[in-house]
């Protein structure tokens, strides 16, 4: 899904063009103004025009933050401007939830992605391993389980190739904020490993931005260039979120996979395995489909309410870089950031118990 951003000042441009008349009329009014005032010698810092467009512009602010381009100072002076609301819809309504304003990303208001939208808790885990392979490679789970793994004393890397992702608290479960999106969960279980003498690095490039398209390989980019930088990754755990839905008789259902464990409400986990199905080299996909077996069983150790099957694709989802790479899947769309911040918790001491042996 891709986001797109409006900026305020393309707003008033709009409004600019259908009133020409009327602003330049402003423009000479308050030009008019000040001149009179210098007429009568009022000094300019004690006029409330002055101070007004002082205040607007910033000058007496030590933040560059606040500074505004021409645009927006006529947006607070012209009352026309100022009181376009529906103008503002309109461009809200075009561009989703997530605007631009002033070169920073700001939230709007939360609305909830499940608001008007039918939802359904469901439970999406089974005891023990299974598979929902799309590949025609047979699997073998205790030959996963008996695979010894090839790490020595690694550090794990923690990437987002669609960082945006974000859960039901957010509109349209997408967000820019790192405290709401799936940062936030990588962050959780960055902190859990190193609480458990684990090296990690958490890389927040924000890869599918400006464009949703092109992700992957943006982050590829990304990982390897860590690598480089710190050739002692073994691991790299791509943090998402999921989308899970049933349509019946053409009315879509949000599905909303979660558990309970510890008394607490927890977004099941979906471990995604890439392998060379597609005809791109990976000749080691075997290597990380064990290393996922073998933390599904730590999970199931934890509770049989986390971990969903292991999906197994003809994609290579940037796998191959390392013997221990996978894509985790946290929740859905239509989970709760606090559901998943619980699950976050599991998966750091599922993968940090697996990593302790090696």
């Amino acid at each position: 899904m891709n986001r797109r951003y409006y900026h305020k000042t393309i707003v008033v441009k709009d409004i600019f063009a259908g009133n020409f008349v009327y602003t330049v009329t402003v423009v000479l009014a308050i030009t008019a103004f000040v001149m009179v005032l210098l007429k009568l010698n009022i000094k300019p810092q004690d006029s409330y025009v002055t101070k007004s467009f002082r205040q607007i512009m910033a000058i007496e602010s030590e933040s560059l933050i606040k500074q505004k381009n021409i645009f927006d100072i006529f947006s607070d002076v012209i009352p026309l401007v100022k009181s376009s609301d529906e103008m503002m819809k309109k461009y809200e309504a075009f561009y989703g939830g997530v605007r631009k304003e002033d070169k920073i990303l700001v939230q709007e208001t939360p609305k909830g992605f499940l608001e008007g939208k039918s939802s359904e808790e469901v439970n999406m885990s089974k005891p023990g391993v299974l598979f929902n392979n799309a590949t025609t490679y047979p699997i073998n789970v205790d030959e996963m389980r008996n695979k010894t793994l090839r790490f020595s004393n690694p550090t794990v890397l923690i990437v987002h190739t669609h960082i945006s992702e974000a859960y039901a608290d957010s509109p349209g479960a997408r967000s820019v904020d790192d405290t709401q999106n799936v940062v936030r969960i990588g962050e959780i279980i960055k902190e859990r490993l190193i609480s458990q003498g684990i090296n990690v690095i958490h890389d927040t490039t924000q890869n599918d931005y400006p464009a949703y398209n092109g992700s992957y390989n943006k982050a590829l980019g990304v990982i390897q260039r860590n690598i480089a930088e710190h050739p002692e990754i073994q691991v790299v755990l791509d943090v998402h979120r999921d989308y899970t839905a049933r349509t019946t008789n053409g009315v879509e259902t949000q599905l909303r996979p979660v558990g309970i464990v510890g008394g607490k409400k927890t977004s099941q986990v979906m471990l995604v395995v890439g392998t060379d199905h597609s005809g791109l080299n990976h000749p080691e996909w075997r290597h990380n489909l064990a290393f996922a077996v073998k933390i599904n069983d730590e999970l199931d150790k934890i509770s049989e309410n986390i971990a969903r099957p292991i999906n197994i694709r003809k994609e290579r989802f940037n796998q191959h870089l390392t013997g221990g790479s996978l894509i985790v899947e946290v929740g859905s769309a239509s989970n709760y950031l606090h559901e998943s911040e619980n699950s976050a918790i599991y998966i750091a001491d599922a993968v940090a118990a697996v990593l302790k042996k090696y």
